[in-house]
């Protein structure tokens, strides 16, 4: 059950929107006497503004999901970079995930230290680092990957009409911003 803090129901850390029951996934408002007007946002008509707010309930599912396993965004990022790119040097996840460099060696450090990858000398240049998953991290990629597919499969069935434009959308929104 949700708490309250301020007149605002607080989600359990370890709750996903799909924990929630159906009387609590509508609109969050402080109890209001019977017979109030029914409160309105005006802040609902900007499309960014949407946005903004389902990121942040995907980000604090994907969050408890990845909790389950000890990790974080960023290392299951990195994890299935270099599950899909073996041998990917690392300055180039820092390109593909668009990180600072010294977030990219935190997570790099934490996963080394976890056994999950190997940082080696490249062959070709000594002064770079090749990644690759150890048995134990492709073992846990897979398993993290499966549960981040079930919340992607809930996300794609709540989108209506034609998925790949949206996405191409979203893509199209990426490049504008200069995310891509």
């Amino acid at each position: 059950m949700a708490a309250r803090q301020s007149g605002r129901a607080v989600r359990p850390p370890n709750e996903t929107f799909a924990d929630v029951p159906a009387a609590r996934k509508g609109p969050v408002t402080p109890d209001l006497p019977s017979g109030a007007p029914h409160l309105v946002n005006p802040m609902d008509r900007f499309v960014g503004y949407k946005i903004r707010r389902v990121k942040h309930a995907i980000i604090s599912e994907l969050n408890g999901i990845l909790s389950a396993f000890d990790l974080r965004i960023m290392d299951f990022a990195v994890l299935s970079i270099i599950e899909a790119n073996p041998g990917i040097f690392q300055n180039e996840i820092t390109r593909l995930v668009g990180a600072e460099p010294p977030a990219l060696v935190l997570s790099l450090d934490r996963l080394e230290k976890a056994n999950y990858l190997l940082r080696q000398l490249s062959p070709i240049d000594r002064r770079l680092r090749t990644l690759h998953l150890t048995p134990e991290g492709k073992k846990l990629i897979k398993k993290v990957t499966t549960r981040v597919e079930q919340q992607e499969r809930r996300i794609k069935q709540a989108i209506r009409g034609d998925l790949s434009q949206f996405v191409a959308g979203l893509d199209d929104l990426m490049h504008i911003y200069g995310i891509v």
